[in-house]
């Protein structure tokens, strides 16, 4: 499986942003490249690893030696009975030695560490993706914002055609009220569409800012006959197979659930004899009540074994293996939502294609049938309503085909993405494509 973080090494090649991509046509892979330096949440998630990656080291250092040291000054004073009244300074030093040999508890902390390490990895990795597919899904909302204004601007241009022709053969006594009312009606729907499109523009506009935090006035686009390429394997079982088993919800479940499974251990190692060694050397008068210098070491094997602690050992116990099971219960849960979500993006992608084609078709179909219409109309063969059913069913597919297109390439990114399979080389790919 490849990361994200290496294909983001390997495709930093392809493309820099720099301070004129504001000024022209920016591609996939700067837009891209530029979401995953603005993200929040993946700023958060590399932040938070860092912290992760400390989790070895800390739960490492209880079962090493424990070495500490002190210096203290101590005036005594003794008073006996019968003696004269003795006082003195001590000055000392002391160093002891600490070594766990058996503690359960920390062994089980340091094997849970490795866990906790390997979910920030995950974690970074999943936010990455998020964003990678965020970006995406932006990138191409805007260029469809961006089709569908201009698709309402030809659709209202054709429109207008039509109601110029109208206009003369209503002067010549060749058209009727009725069809200036239905022209003037189309027209007045394409003036709604065309503001919808312009408001949509500008609100995807916003949008695609707010993923990247930089504007962009022009973006480079899919080119108008585009071979969507073929899966493989052709087998939605395979790739639900590969999303249940490695998809990053489904492994951050999984590292979640071996956490939980060492926070029972620890729980219970509360119930374990726990063995130490110690030892202390302190020199140089230390020990109190001795007015010459004195020099104390000692060595001691340790045992202490729990036998009664209110009932809080026991409650812990319960209390682990219930998030134990909590943390089972969410991994059968995202197993099932990788399956269903790899299935239904297989679906919607292969469909999609099928789709695309289909209404690709459809256009030059309708496109034919315009054409052909106008002629029938000037011959006297085609009335006015049919030339303005035939205009709103060419630019209605259109409209249509657009937006396939683009959901089918989202749609395949997303599908890989169920498997965390999607790397920035996958968005290179597709970016070759765009002109």
């Amino acid at each position: 499986m490849r990361s994200l973080k290496h294909s983001i090494g390997m495709a930093a090649t392809f493309c820099l942003l720099d301070a004129s991509a504001s000024a022209q046509a920016a591609d996939l892979v700067t837009v891209v490249q530029q979401a995953l330096g603005h993200d929040a949440d993946l700023a958060q998630a590399r932040a938070a690893q860092v912290a992760a990656k400390e989790a070895v080291p800390q739960a490492r250092a209880p079962l090493l030696p424990q070495i500490s040291g002190g210096w203290g000054r101590t005036y005594n004073s003794i008073a006996t009975q019968g003696f004269p009244r003795t006082s003195y300074w001590q000055n000392g030093w002391t160093v002891s030695l600490t070594q766990p040999i058996f503690d359960w508890t920390k062994w089980e902390a340091y094997r849970q560490a490795d866990y906790v390490e390997a979910l920030g990895a995950v974690n970074v990795d999943f936010a990455q993706q998020t964003a990678l597919l965020h970006a995406v899904r932006a990138y191409f909302d805007e260029l469809a914002a961006e089709d569908e204004v201009t698709r309402a601007s030809d659709y209202g241009a054709a429109v207008d055609t039509q109601l110029q022709i109208l206009q003369r053969n209503r002067a010549a006594g060749e058209a009727t009220v009725i069809d200036m009312r239905e022209a003037l009606t189309s027209r007045e729907q394409v003036t709604l569409q065309q503001s919808d499109a312009q408001n949509a523009l500008a609100a995807k506009r916003r949008a695609l800012e707010q993923v990247t935090g930089a504007p962009f006035t022009a973006l480079s686009r899919l080119p108008d006959a585009l071979a969507l390429p073929s899966l493989a394997p052709e087998d939605a079982d395979a790739w639900a197979n590969q999303a249940k088993d490695h998809g990053y919800p489904v492994q951050q479940k999984q590292l979640e659930w071996q956490v939980a499974k060492f926070d029972v251990g620890k729980a219970k190692g509360e119930h374990y004899p726990s063995v130490y060694l110690t030892g202390s050397y302190t020199p140089s008068g230390a020990a109190s009540g001795y007015a010459r210098p004195t020099t104390t070491a000692t060595g001691m094997l340790a045992v202490s074994i729990p036998l009664y602690a209110g009932g809080a050992t026991q409650s812990k116990v319960r209390q682990t293996e219930a998030l134990q099971d909590e943390a089972m219960q969410a991994l059968v849960g995202a197993t099932r939502t990788a399956d269903a979500s790899a299935r239904d993006n297989y679906a919607r992608y292969q469909q999609g294609r099928a789709r695309v084609d289909m209404l690709a078709h459809l256009v030059a179909s309708c496109r034919e049938t315009l054409a052909a219409t106008r002629v029938g109309y000037k011959v006297g063969t085609r009335t006015s309503t049919d030339v303005l059913r035939a205009i709103d069913a060419l630019y209605s597919t259109q409209r249509d085909l657009l937006a396939a297109r683009y959901d089918a390439v989202v749609t395949l990114l997303q599908l890989k993405g169920d498997t965390s399979t999607l790397s920035l080389t996958d968005v290179v790919q597709i970016n070759t494509l765009l002109r």
